[in-house]
């Protein structure tokens, strides 16, 4: 979260609280094996976001729920944090990064 740049998340306050639960999803959620650990999160995850105000569950949680700076990063811009809007993105340059690595290891 650290690499978040404030001018993208100004009077945004959906956007920091949907990068917080991503944080926490990819921190706690995602070590969980059993699904009573699953919902027992997720029941803590839904009294918690009660303290954010007016949003519903459904806008926090909507997929995808994923952050990362390595897109802007490998697009030539200055690595910051940002929601994944579509996943084909993601995908073209999670792929062109294996090409490219592959050619230089392989």
């Amino acid at each position: 979260m650290l690499l978040a740049l404030p001018q993208h998340y100004k009077g945004n306050p959906l956007g920091i609280i949907r990068m917080w639960a991503h944080e926490c999803h990819r921190t706690w959620h995602d070590r969980l094996i059993f699904d009573v650990d699953r919902e027992a999160y997720m029941n803590f995850m839904r009294n918690g976001i009660k303290e954010f105000g007016d949003f519903k569950e459904e806008q926090i949680f909507e997929e995808p729920l994923l952050y990362t700076s390595y897109v802007a990063m490998c697009g030539g811009h200055e690595a910051t944090y940002l929601p994944v809007a579509e996943m084909v993105a993601l995908k073209g340059t999670l792929e062109a990064k294996l090409e490219e690595y592959n050619e230089v290891v392989a």
